[in-house]
């Protein structure tokens, strides 16, 4: 045997020693030095921070972001800790395909809906394919939780259509019978508007004036001027929120100072809006909160929020709320399916969560989800009914009416 040969064959069994070491360090996988128990688990969020629910996506970020600090300083999930990527779609339901393919390509497990509702359905064909779950943490419109295509869309709050049930029975109440509606030109309001408005009609209010301002606006005295002349019962605004909202009433208290106002939800979580209303261009403002001062544990992430954020806290909103709990159902679907558990597998863990007592809605309202059951919200509660006061700040409970608790 020559010496080059020799010297061949000790290196091969000197390499052969040192990679049978390396393994009986590494051991079978399941101790502390396995790698992957070391492994983020990896949210994707796609958020709105440039267009027209750019408000509402910051409101849920904010309780995200909390949710997410908990989890990870109390160990995380199985010890692994939980990281959040971001992506921005503008409430462009055109790019928001694109974008939650650069969430899944990045290594998300999950995906947090955090733009507007017409992304949320944009997306359900993509989040099929993938077979990746997505949590609409805000949104409402009943299709993201309805098939087709819905085996892995879900949606934490009552539906569009649970709050028009409510507002006619509450426009039954007061005595509505002549309804006048202004929205806003973006896709998310046109498809929340053909859920909502049939309901009112089917029980007997009749809509009087229709009127549309671009989200851009800088002036709807035209469009509330016809509303005046139609001489409703009451005003419904229908819109994002924002600043288009805040000047549907700052024009709307000056036309029509007497005629009582109910919006939807997003006004009355974005408080950062509030500073833009004219004195009392809010006074008795009715709006589909779904935070109630009798919740408990709406009170204590009410004081958590408060704590990290100090003096920007400005109160707790619903959105926050319901970005809070979208963390922590997705803890308990990631832990009820496995923490090595793959995008597929967490679906089946979320549709066996029942009855997670909410942060929001009143005292007791609870959340679950099945395999054929896609809204979170169990029954009415999940909305109350609340008016601003005198200085354009949420006030009570709206005295008038409320959801039946069952």
């Amino acid at each position: 045997m020559s010496r080059t040969h020799v010297l061949r064959c000790l290196s091969i069994v000197a390499t052969s020693l040192t990679l049978a070491a390396s393994i009986t360090a590494c051991g079978d996988g399941k101790d502390s030095g396995d790698s992957s128990s070391g492994k983020d688990i990896v949210i994707g969020m796609v958020e709105d921070t440039s267009g027209g629910t750019a408000a509402t996506s910051a409101e849920a970020s904010t309780g995200i972001s909390l949710a997410i600090d908990e989890i990870n300083k109390a160990g995380g999930i199985g010890g692994r800790s939980l990281k959040l990527i971001r992506q921005n779609d503008g409430s462009q339901p055109s790019q928001t395909p694109a974008v939650l393919r650069k969430l899944v390509s990045d290594g998300a497990r999950v995906i947090i809906m955090n733009s507007s509702s017409a992304s949320a359905q944009q997306v359900k064909p993509v989040v099929e394919q993938e077979k990746i779950v997505a949590v609409s943490a805000t949104n409402i419109a009943t299709a993201i939780a309805e098939p087709p295509n819905n085996t892995f869309s879900f949606i934490l709050a009552n539906p569009i259509t649970d709050i028009g049930t409510v507002y006619a029975a509450a426009f039954k109440k007061i005595g509505v019978a002549r309804l006048a509606v202004i929205t806003d030109d973006s896709p998310t309001m046109a498809g929340l508007n053909k859920g909502l408005l049939p309901i009112f009609e089917k029980s007997g209010i009749t809509i009087v004036a229709n009127e549309k301002a671009p989200l851009n606006s800088t002036d709807v005295a035209p469009q509330l001027s016809r509303i005046a002349a139609a001489k409703p019962d009451a005003l419904f605004v229908s819109s994002l929120g924002g600043q288009l909202e805040v000047l549907f009433h700052n024009t709307a208290n000056q036309i029509m100072p007497d005629l009582p106002r109910i919006s939807l939800a997003s006004i009355g979580n974005q408080p950062d809006t509030w500073k833009l209303a004219k004195p009392g261009a809010f006074r008795q403002l009715v709006y589909a909160s779904a935070i109630s001062a009798d919740n408990t544990r709406s009170n204590e992430l009410g004081e958590k929020l408060k704590a990290k954020l100090g003096a920007k806290y400005l109160g707790l909103t619903a959105f926050a709320a319901q970005g809070y709990d979208t963390v922590y159902l997705l803890k308990q679907a990631i832990e009820k399916a496995g923490v090595d558990s793959g995008p597929a597998q967490v679906r089946g863990g979320l549709e066996q969560i029942s009855a997670y007592p909410a942060s929001w809605g009143r005292q007791g309202f609870t959340m679950s989800f099945t395999s054929s059951k896609h809204v979170g919200s169990d029954g009415l509660c999940g909305i109350v009914l609340r008016r601003f006061n005198e200085q354009n700040q949420p006030g009570d409970n709206w005295a008038d009416y409320q959801p039946q608790c069952s």
